[in-house]
């Protein structure tokens, strides 16, 4: 059997779904009484394959584990059911570090890389610094002539290069996509641009820059750029009936802890649903999805333990887990 068919990479998945960290490691981690302390929860779990690392250098047991759920998932996943959309993704990230790195004259920037994913990063790394874009994607390539342009007029500020290639990844995710016709990534990605956009909005009206929220606009989710066009009440109001009512009450009262959660809680209910089912990409895709939001909890609940912040504060900003 193939090894990029369902069956064969949801069986390895289902091998895999004991390496979830249990609530009650998490809440154990999350209570401890220093770093120290919390670091062992992970090296209990073999967290990162097993590195070893001081408390401190916390950061490389999550690199670790964070490379290894992404190589093992880019290797398993099966062709042509939208999960290449998470390789792409990986693409730009890297694309994004590489560019920067060429145009601010950055020495190192191999700690800002993500693992290989349709591309490797050494052959991103060479094509970028040699101005050869022919094997690149043509939003690819487009956005990079786009940004080689504004060069030439002085402006290659980060936030010029992370926009001008992001809305160049979701183009290229959105065409994949709808090639895939897989339900599951479909929803998947576009709960994640609508929560992108809701979040942005918000933050760029607080701040009287909604001009900039307009540029930054990122096109294929449920929620077009009309539903935008008023201030913040009214789009906090029209929220309430639109597919995320439940984050309404959340920003409302300006609590993005409570937002970023339902966010992150939202992305794996959409797997859920279907993770039992073989036949389907709910399984591989949700590991894949809620590895990459365990992670980010731990990093959260260490840098929380290293400022040594109350333990109420951590407890509130823990997720659902999907183990």
């Amino acid at each position: 059997m193939a090894k990029n068919s369902l069956v064969y990479s949801n069986a390895r998945v289902k091998a895999l779904e004991n390496t979830f960290l249990t609530n009650e490691k998490i809440v154990r981690m999350a209570y401890s009484d220093s770093l120290e302390d919390g670091i062992k929860v992970l090296m209990e779990s073999s967290y990162g394959g097993g590195i070893v690392a001081d408390a401190k250098n916390y950061d490389e047991i999550l690199q670790a584990e964070d490379r290894k759920v992404s190589e093992f998932v880019f290797d398993a996943m099966p062709d042509g059911q939208g999960m290449e959309t998470f390789a792409v993704k990986a693409d730009y990230h890297n694309l994004k570090a590489i560019v920067k790195g060429k145009y601010m004259r950055l020495d190192d920037i191999d700690f800002m890389l993500m693992p290989k994913g349709n591309l490797d990063p050494k052959e991103i790394k060479d094509m970028i610094y040699a101005d050869d874009y022919s094997m690149l994607s043509e939003s690819m390539q487009k956005a990079l002539m786009t940004i080689d342009s504004a060069r030439a007029d002085g402006n290659t500020s980060p936030r010029f290069i992370d926009l001008t290639l992001d809305k160049a990844c979701y183009i290229d995710i959105m065409a994949m996509l709808k090639k895939a016709k897989n339900k599951f990534m479909t929803a998947y990605w576009q709960t994640n641009i609508d929560m992108m956009n809701i979040s942005a909005f918000v933050r760029a009206s607080k701040a009287g820059e909604v001009d900039a929220f307009k540029e930054s606009f990122i096109e294929g989710g449920k929620l077009d750029i009309s539903f935008f066009n008023t201030d913040t009440q009214g789009v906090l109001d029209k929220l309430a009936y639109s597919p995320y009512p439940q984050i309404a009450e959340a920003l409302k009262a300006g609590d993005f802890v409570s937002f970023e959660r339902i966010w992150d809680n939202s992305l794996i209910n959409i797997f859920k649903e279907g993770r039992n089912d073989i036949f389907s990409v709910a399984p591989i895709a949700g590991f894949y999805v809620a590895k990459k939001i365990e992670i980010k909890i731990v990093r959260m609940i260490c840098i929380l333990l290293k400022n040594d912040v109350e333990k109420d504060v951590i407890k509130d900003r823990l997720r659902e887990l999907y183990a």
